[in-house]
């Protein structure tokens, strides 16, 4: 008896300067199950995206021009939560990974187009017009701003620091730890640290360790510990200092940090689809780890 053909998925493919919505047959369609479920947690990270979006935006018009860092910042965090919501409930509706040639095309551009002068104009428009702005009405005050990137590299080296320790306590040989421009080498007799030379990692992190004796079980904790240390983190500053009022140089930091530590623990945990070098959040490595693919 012959088998019925099933409808084709369809994928956004980039050919030509063109985006188009064509055939695909390269992955399995999902079950209905699956879609379902991918339609309703789609719905769900669009809502939660938008929503916190809607909420910058409102910071956003009472803060003025003050307010730049938030707008080009903080607000490209729940728009890419809005984004995946809406590439999952994609996924659920045609059965496929229909946006897979849009999100190569788009990675491809950056690595390419994006050069590390445009990094620097972004920085001073993000961090330099706000400050300009709040040293003139605020006077020495208002450079508490400049806390912000502090708060930031302070919280990339406590996730990168968790999967270090937790990779140390369950066997693993750690080798080096990346934050920012820094590279912390731990592989050899003493520590030693160095500066990248890759503009790529400028703004994030990395964990490099050598897994010996490897399990799923040590790889859970391991990948866990990272985004565990930004939120524990973050509880322990409230309960000790409360919500900084930004009173002070250290109050502002210390409210950065709060944020910065709850955001960046919670956006680790969004198992975001992984780079076409096979990069992935720690949401998608114990998704992969959870379905038996890592």
């Amino acid at each position: 008896m012959p088998v019925p053909k099933k409808d084709p998925g369809y994928v956004v493919r980039f050919d030509g300067g063109r985006f188009t919505l064509t055939a695909s047959t390269e992955d399995p369609r999902l079950t209905v199950p699956v879609r379902t479920a991918s339609v309703l947690a789609g719905l769900l990270f669009a809502a939660l995206g938008f929503g916190i979006t809607a909420l910058v935006v409102h910071e956003i018009l009472k803060e003025g021009i003050s307010a730049l860092l938030w707008l080009f910042g903080m607000l490209l965090i729940p728009l890419a939560i809005a984004a995946y919501g809406l590439d999952l409930v994609g996924r659920g509706i045609v059965g496929r990974p229909w946006s897979r040639g849009f999100w190569k095309a788009a990675e491809r551009w950056v690595a390419t187009r994006v050069k590390p002068w445009h990094w620097v104009a972004a920085l001073l428009l993000l961090f330099g017009v706000p400050t300009l702005s709040d040293v003139l009405k605020e006077g020495w005050q208002g450079l508490q701003s400049v806390v912000i990137p502090l708060a930031a590299l302070a919280q990339v080296i406590l996730h990168e620091a968790g999967h270090l320790a937790a990779a140390g306590a369950v066997g693993y040989r750690p080798r080096q730890l990346i934050a920012g421009p820094f590279i912390l080498h731990v592989d050899g007799p003493r520590p030693r640290l160095s500066l990248i030379r890759s503009w790529m990692m400028f703004f994030g992190g990395l964990a490099s360790y050598e897994p010996v004796g490897r399990t799923r079980r040590k790889d859970f904790w391991v990948i866990s510990a990272g985004p565990l240390a930004n939120l524990l983190a973050s509880a322990l500053a409230l309960e000790l200092w409360g919500w900084p009022a930004r009173s002070s140089s250290l109050a502002a930091f210390l409210a950065c940090f709060i944020w910065i530590g709850i955001a960046t623990g919670l956006l680790n945990l969004i198992p975001f689809p992984r780079t076409s070098g096979g990069f992935a959040l720690d949401g998608r490595e114990l998704l992969d780890l959870l379905r038996g693919r890592r």
